[in-house]
């Protein structure tokens, strides 16, 4: 079974008034790579599509949702200031029940993977860019390998 973590497409500048951020929408560059991101994973066979609340996250898993008759779940659990434990929580019970795509922020999906290469999984590429898609294999319980695509090496 697959998971994948996608890290939110370019937004637009991040405002110092706005302490949480969460509103701030994707800019024109972050709908297309939206988009492409949809084209690019049509296919896959997952039971969910997840997302932190924050506005960038949602819009980035929006089109994909609709290509595969899914509705975006938003969740606490992956917003920016969330406890790592707790993504890994989401992450666990969404993959169990049937694989997932999760979208998420510069500072929760890097951390993920960093707790998942400690547990034994093995990475091929590496990097968290704004729109990039890690795709996680979950074999027996575990999850055994990841691989990285910048949203440069999505195909569209």
């Amino acid at each position: 079974m697959k998971s994948y973590l996608i890290r939110h497409a370019h937004a637009g500048v991040r405002s110092s008034s706005d302490r949480h951020d969460r509103y701030r929408q994707l800019s024109d560059r972050g709908l297309d790579a939206a988009m492409v991101i949809a084209e690019a994973l049509a296919e896959i066979k997952v039971k969910a599509v997840v997302s932190s609340p924050s506005t960038r996250c949602v819009q980035t898993v929006e089109p994909l949702a609709q290509n595969l008759g899914l509705e975006v779940i938003e969740d606490e659990r992956l917003w920016e200031d969330a406890s790592i434990s707790d993504a890994m929580e989401a992450l666990e019970e969404y993959t169990e029940a049937g694989g997932v795509v999760m979208c998420s922020h510069g500072n929760i999906i890097p951390e993920m993977l960093h707790w998942l290469m400690q547990q034994g999984m093995t990475t091929k590429g590496r990097g968290c860019a704004k729109g990039s898609v890690w795709t996680l294999s979950h074999r027996d319980g575990q999850y055994a390998k990841a691989r990285y695509r910048s949203h440069d090496d999505l195909p569209h």
